[in-house]
């Protein structure tokens, strides 16, 4: 007989979400009832819902929107003015936690996770907090101190079994090659290489008016599809009409983003964990430009590690070189090289699922 188990999910990283959703589903061994609490806002508007608040809800998960502050290690008024936000997010998540009773609770990271990770703890319900870059976020170094695990993407040198490399999950589109959206792109491509521009869900302004500098000279010979971000779209998207082989979105769907990844000659981008990671499993060109503003400088030493193990494939340019000539030298010195994609191998990441049954 199936045995049924509550577990509460929770953190700013949907993509690792997501794919450990899919797996509790599949689970023939337990009926997992999946909860996850979640930001209300945006952390850099407080007015534009969250990612994971519109992303989480399509998977059939409930969600539990919670109005958390963080602490802002750059500007000590932002944290004394979200520390009303702190303590309503903690008495929210006490409440709900209390309420659903889960079996375990698990962290994707950033702030809104914190007070979950506590709230769990007093409650005496084991958590697992996982870390998806390089270096420890302080949120993964506050929870570990309440969690029973610290499941990592990485090898690590700490000496203390609290800590488990179980590896990152990668979404399991990305290993597809079909979409309804991009079918008719085929013969185009052909003729005109694709580049896929993305700085992730939110976009990047400096990234987006680069390349609108050179627009002239890419469309000529290349094909382009670029995820500007909400900020961004309405002005790019006005572009397009200008340049035919110029296609703007505001965001890649999943079910599309595998195609898109499969087919592009390259991809330019930020350096965040899971776009970097999904590049090294894909084996594909890309010219990243690290955003100077994460956490430890993350970005960069993500950034590094691609180059490292892809050199021919990896171009790095650093946010203050970046302008719209050194772009376009790199992106036609990088494809001055024909590059065959080699067949997809489907890639399922099951550690942490066995780790939360172990716990």
């Amino acid at each position: 007989m199936i045995r049924s188990q509550k577990i509460i999910i929770t953190g700013t990283h949907p993509t690792p979400a997501i794919e450990l959703i899919r797996q509790l589903k599949l689970d023939r061994n337990i009926n997992w009832e999946i909860h996850y609490l979640g930001r209300r806002y945006n952390s850099n508007t407080n007015s534009q819902p969250s990612i994971e608040s519109k992303i989480i809800p399509k998977t059939g998960v409930k969600f539990y929107k919670l109005d958390s502050g963080k602490f802002d290690r750059r500007w000590l008024p932002n944290t004394i003015t979200g520390l009303p936000k702190i303590i309503t997010g903690f008495l929210q998540s006490y409440r709900i936690i209390k309420k659903i009773k889960p079996a375990v609770v698990l962290s994707f990271g950033g702030y809104v996770s914190v007070p979950v990770i506590i709230s769990a703890w007093l409650q005496r319900i084991p958590a697992i907090t996982h870390e998806q870059t390089l270096t420890l976020s302080l949120s993964t170094r506050i929870n570990s101190f309440f969690c029973k695990k610290v499941a990592l993407s990485f090898p690590t040198t700490k000496k203390s079994s609290k800590y488990v490399v179980t590896g990152n999950l990668l979404r399991q589109e990305i290993f597809s090659t079909k979409s309804a959206l991009f079918k008719d792109f085929i013969p185009k491509i052909k003729k005109y290489p694709l580049i896929f521009l993305t700085a992730g869900n939110q976009g990047s302004h400096l990234l987006n008016s680069t390349v609108k500098e050179i627009l002239p000279d890419l469309t000529k010979k290349y094909t382009i599809i670029h995820q500007t971000g909400q900020q961004d779209f309405s002005t790019y998207h006005q572009l397009s009409s200008k340049y035919p082989n110029y296609h703007v979105y505001k965001y890649i769907e999943s079910q599309d983003i595998g195609w898109v990844f499969f087919h592009s000659s390259l991809i330019i981008c930020r350096a965040g964990a899971n776009t970097t990671q999904e590049i090294d499993i894909l084996d594909k060109k890309c010219i990243i430009i690290p955003l100077p503003s994460s956490q430890q400088n993350e970005q960069l030493k993500n950034a590094i590690y691609l180059k490292n193990k892809h050199p021919k494939n990896t171009i790095l340019i650093e946010n203050k070189d970046l302008n719209a000539e050194k772009l376009l030298l790199s992106i036609n010195r990088i494809l001055s090289t024909t590059k065959k994609n080699r067949p997809l191998s489907t890639y399922t990441n099951l550690n942490l699922l066995n780790l939360l049954k172990k716990l």
